[in-house]
């Protein structure tokens, strides 16, 4: 719409605010100035001879005195406000202003709100969608506007929800609505994520519009998964630290007599065999006990700068003959240049020989044995490849936790402690696997010195 306003200074006073904002808002309503307005770098006026009425739908006259404008003629002054009925257009686009500029605080409010704020309609169809929504699943706006809300739904629960929103638009009775829960989500590349989502409704000339406050929990789950954790080592350490204390005098006792019995002279072959076995399985228990206490209280690692590659062909010849006879080729792919890193030399040639070992053990008849090194962002990187059987989700899902194992004789440690001990360099130990395949372990310290996780 176009408005002509033919102006004093009186009503350039009174109508100021009204003025501005229509000049820097592109919306449909433009104003034309005319008349005699007081000197200013954002309100111009043309003079009145000017103005031609053919280019406006309506004219305000809105001058303190304004009877019309005579000079326009008939057809021109049928296009003429002024007096009372001026005045009161002039409050409609006044409150039209206030509308709009209440209008622009809420979107803007929503829109830099750094939790996706996302509405449907009763249809299921996306109405709303701020920025923190894009940012959130990786939609635009305008991508998002018009589309069925099941893009960002992961496929079991895509019908569920429509079914809620069905249920309540019959029933009017909320399920969800006004309640905060716990859900997954799905960015545009297919990717869920856990989310914490509010929802509420609002009726608006008869029709219903659903709006979820949405924020991304995926650092809080892993902080909450941590923290449990944590209280179950300690629950472990615990009970670890009792039994270890309460089992290792009568061990030695046993294993003392045992070793004692085993020099008795004339001692026939079977009490000899049962007595190695008694002494074997004695070492056994108390290389268990050992491992335990290396759980519940490892030492403070002493950082030095030291050599990865070094200490991995270190632990390399340990098992040079342990490869040859178990027809293990191995493979060693190292880095342009690896840099000197402050780690504690012992712990992580403990961790070397306990990946070593179990990938020797996933491949009993044979196979490839690769380690590679390289700097990925801020870690160096240690990887231990076999071409073993692999894991299946389940078993991988456990592998880190305590007395978990899927071997014979296995305490079950042996990964926690690996674990624990690249938690304390700042670093961490991340598991990948096939099944049928084989399993990739890769070890992954701070190029940086960092403090424990």
């Amino acid at each position: 719409m176009n408005i002509a306003v033919v102006l004093d200074p009186e009503a350039v006073d009174a109508f100021a605010d009204i003025l501005d904002f229509f000049r820097v808002h592109p919306i449909p309503v433009h104003l034309t100035l005319f008349g005699l307005c007081p000197p200013s770098p954002s309100i111009l006026c043309a003079s009145v001879d000017q103005l031609d009425p053919e280019d406006f739908d309506v004219i305000l006259d809105l001058r303190h005195e304004g009877q019309g404008l005579p000079s326009l003629g008939a057809e021109g002054q049928g296009k003429v406000l002024y007096g009372r009925a001026s005045q009161s257009m002039a409050e409609v686009l006044r409150s039209l202003s206030d509308l709009l500029r209440d209008q622009e605080i809420h979107s803007g409010i929503l829109d830099t709100a750094t939790d996706a704020i996302i509405t449907i309609n009763e249809n299921h169809i996306i109405v709303g969608f701020n920025r923190g929504a894009e940012d959130m699943f990786g939609f635009s706006k305008e991508e998002a506007l018009g589309q069925d809300l099941s893009i960002i739904i992961p496929p079991p629960y895509k019908k569920e929800h429509r079914d809620y929103v069905r249920r309540y638009i019959a029933t009017r009775k909320p399920h969800l609505i006004g309640k905060h829960v716990q859900l997954n989500a799905q960015r545009r590349d297919g990717s869920e994520f856990p989310m914490s989502i509010s929802f509420s409704v609002a009726e608006v000339r008869g029709a219903l519009y659903f709006t979820g406050i949405i924020r991304d929990i995926t650092d809080y789950k892993l902080m909450e998964e941590r923290l449990l954790h944590s209280e179950r080592l300690a629950a472990v350490g615990n009970t670890v630290s009792h039994i270890a204390h309460e089992i290792k005098n009568p061990l030695a006792i046993i294993g003392g007599f045992a070793r004692q019995l085993q020099k008795t002279p004339n001692l026939d072959e079977q009490g000899q065999h049962k007595l190695d076995i008694i002494v074997e399985e004695v070492g056994r228990l108390e290389g268990m006990i050992a491992e335990m206490r290396d759980f519940v209280k490892r030492p403070t690692a002493h950082k030095e700068p030291a050599d990865v590659e070094a200490l991995i062909d270190e632990v390399a010849d340990l098992f040079e003959d342990t490869l040859k006879e178990q027809h293990i080729t191995l493979n060693r792919e190292r880095t342009a240049k690896t840099p000197t890193l402050s780690f504690d030399r012992q712990q992580i040639h403990q961790v070397l020989i306990n990946l070593f070992k179990n990938a020797l053990e996933a491949m009993p008849r044979g196979g490839e044995l690769t380690v590679a090194t390289r700097v990925q962002g801020p870690n160096l990187e240690v990887s231990i490849s076999d071409t073993g059987q692999g894991m299946t989700p389940e078993v991988k899902a456990n592998i880190f936790t305590p007395y978990f194992t899927t071997k014979e004789k296995g305490t079950g440690l042996g990964l926690a402690i690996c674990q624990n001990i690249l938690e304390e360099h700042g670093g961490c130990l991340i598991a990948d696997s096939v099944p049928g395949q084989g399993s990739t372990f890769t070890i992954q310290i701070p190029l940086k010195e960092a403090p424990p996780a």
